[in-house]
């Protein structure tokens, strides 16, 4: 019998008892009240969230200061360096994701990938070096991502984005978009994307997720982590050639993956109920690939 096990234990975000009640109500919102009235309520199941679109920001770096290779006896070791480790040449990225749709057969009819953008500009160099004359272009990271520079690539991007890529069939029907309560971020009342958010004819709003909360956000639970182990394996050499991997990334990403996180999301929910919006539980194991093609939602029991 074993007597010692080894563990990873995760530093948390510090909850207020506001905090707590505000996961619990989030998470008492994304049931289905069919459920709730159905059979006395005892076994209720969550919304399948096909109306939401989940947004948030990530460093994205051009190399881990470790990184996990596999080779063969006959190849070498790269040699990777850079300047200074602290100092590792990183983009910010704004992603957008929504949960993947399935038709009767099973087959993709929606991936969810509403898309990822990087936080650049295009400037003239100062100086002359090795790489560029003085004066040619090149790509550098924003100098700084505040509300105007949030607001900018939620209408300039973001917006038009699930515009372009939204399943027909829900044209007309209310699209949430969930972000967290950085204080870079817009209100939901904020006049301009109210206004290009209501052009065409649509009803997309803008919502906040609980505070310290990253269980609430796909991203944060799972995606991010996801696309970047699969960002680093493609060992990007340049800052075009990050933003250029990123996005073959989520290209490759397969829509089964996501649609596993918004499975996950529902369980973390059922959890904050049970454990009173406390962050300190375990995600039970919820067989997700028998799930993912039935759209079979997280029961509570």
């Amino acid at each position: 019998m074993k007597e010692i096990r080894r563990i990873t234990s995760e530093l948390k975000p510090s909850l207020t008892a506001a905090n707590e009640r505000a996961r619990v109500e989030y998470a008492l919102m994304h049931l289905e009240r069919s459920s709730l009235t159905s059979q006395g309520g005892i076994n209720p199941t969550f919304r399948a969230d096909m109306d939401v679109v989940h947004i948030d920001e990530k460093w994205f770096y051009r190399t881990r200061k470790a990184q996990n290779m596999y080779l063969s006896h006959r190849e070498e070791a790269p040699h990777r360096e850079c300047k200074h480790k602290n100092h590792i040449q990183k983009i910010m990225f704004l992603s957008a994701m929504a949960r993947p749709r399935y038709d009767a057969q099973g087959n993709c009819v929606f991936d969810g990938k509403i898309g990822v953008w990087a936080y650049t500009e295009w400037v003239q160099a100062k100086k002359k070096s090795q790489n560029r004359l003085r004066g040619a272009w090149e790509l550098k990271p924003c100098d700084k991502v505040d509300r105007e520079k949030s607001r900018e690539y939620l209408v300039k991007y973001v917006l038009l984005a699930i515009k372009e890529k939204w399943p027909e069939s829900d044209r007309w029907n209310t699209i949430y978009v969930q972000q967290d309560n950085a204080r870079t971020h817009i209100k939901p009342d904020d006049p301009l994307f109210l206004q290009e958010a209501a052009r065409g004819g649509w009803d997309i709003r803008m919502i906040y997720q609980p505070p310290n909360s990253p269980d609430t956000n796909i991203l944060d639970l799972g995606w991010f982590a996801s696309i970047q182990a699969m960002f680093h394996k493609k060992m990007p050499k340049t800052l075009p050639e990050i933003v250029a991997k990123v996005n073959q990334s989520l290209a490759e990403y397969p829509h089964q993956k996501l649609n596993r996180i918004w499975l996950s999301h529902q369980a973390c929910m059922r959890e904050i109920i049970k454990h009173k919006g406390s962050m300190h539980y375990a995600v039970p194991h919820l067989k997700k690939k028998t799930r993912e093609t039935r759209m079979s939602p997280c029961s509570f029991d």
